[in-house]
């Protein structure tokens, strides 16, 4: 993952813009204190934290944060909050830095963040590194980690808040393996770049932006990161708990080319999912949130984010990071 010192750590200190939402974790009084510390209280004016509405437009606040006179903007919270504070930032050169409070954090865990708070805020407060993200555009809204169709679109449309909360990451394995039971692949139609639409028969159709499945050093494929330019799109097709344990096996073992029911294609511009006139349409998430169902089209915007990164990941395989 190719990285930018340029940056000055201590030139943001004083001037950075925190978007919490406070329901990612349960502890966001805690969060603040720990910002604070690292960045400057807020009667100082150093560092100004706003805690997250329902509704509120999220870009225009950052862009606002921006025109004032912010050198770094905090995205506080999951995957989705992460997105939603990016798209302020997208064209500009202020850099994003992630504090992650979600669930399942994907994108923190690709770029080597660590997972607890004040270990994480002394990362954004010290390092002289960023690296320059791509983001997959849906309907105007941009996203960071993958978006899906099928087993796993199914699985978060149906995981509820309370069971996440208590469960985490094990609530939405218990929802799947529910949700696999009687679950026949579809006959999916999809078009990558300019060429032509294929007809694939499939369990789950997934465009990945990062590797990262879960946690490291598990990983969707080979080769997927957020910084190449390129998206993968990502076709597994198994009918039987033998051919997901298969696939399961190779996941554990990063070999996921070798089989028979995965198949990959590059995309370097858009890819767009459907299905078939004799299926039903099929809920669609993005960053771990359902955004809507198919079809669906996903626009690549290259190199359109900065994002703080851990000092010496230049070189390092994404994933490879803190675990927390």
């Amino acid at each position: 993952m190719s990285t930018e010192t340029e940056t000055d750590a201590l030139l943001r200190i004083g001037r950075v813009f925190v978007v919490l939402n406070p329901n990612s974790g349960s502890f966001a009084g805690e969060v603040r204190e720990i910002l604070c510390r690292h960045f400057g209280d807020e009667e100082s004016g150093a560092c100004r934290i706003h805690l997250l509405d329902a509704g509120q437009d999220v870009k225009a606040l950052v862009k606002e944060a921006i025109d004032g006179g912010a050198r770094l903007v905090i995205a506080a919270g999951g995957d989705g909050t992460v997105a939603a504070v990016a798209d302020g930032l997208i064209g500009s050169d202020v850099p994003l830095g992630i504090l992650p409070l979600g669930t399942a954090n994907v994108l923190a865990r690709e770029i080597g963040l660590p997972l607890g708070p004040d270990e994480t805020c002394g990362v954004l407060a010290s390092s002289k590194e960023t690296a320059t993200l791509d983001v997959m555009r849906v309907g105007g809204r941009p996203f960071f980690t993958q978006v899906g169709v099928g087993l796993d679109s199914l699985m978060i449309r149906d995981t509820d808040t309370e069971s996440k909360r208590r469960l985490g990451r094990l609530a939405y394995l218990w929802t799947g393996a529910v949700r696999l039971a009687g679950f026949q692949p579809r006959r999916f139609l999809i078009r990558v770049d300019e060429q032509g639409e294929r007809l694939i028969r499939a369990s789950q159709v997934l465009v990945a932006n990062v590797g990262t499945l879960g946690q490291p050093p598990f990983r969707w494929g080979p080769g997927i990161r957020p910084d190449d330019g390129e998206l993968t799109v990502c076709v597994l097709r198994a009918r039987s708990v033998l051919d997901y344990g298969r696939l399961a096996l190779h996941v554990l073992r990063g070999s996921q080319g070798a089989d028979p029911s995965t198949r990959y294609f590059k995309a370097k511009d858009r890819v767009r999912i459907a299905l078939s006139r004799a299926s039903s349409p099929l809920p669609v998430q993005a960053d771990g949130e359902i955004i809507g169902q198919t079809p669906v089209e996903v626009e690549l915007l290259t190199g359109a984010v900065r994002v703080v990164v851990p000092p010496g990941l230049e070189g390092r395989e994404p994933g490879r990071g803190a675990s927390g």
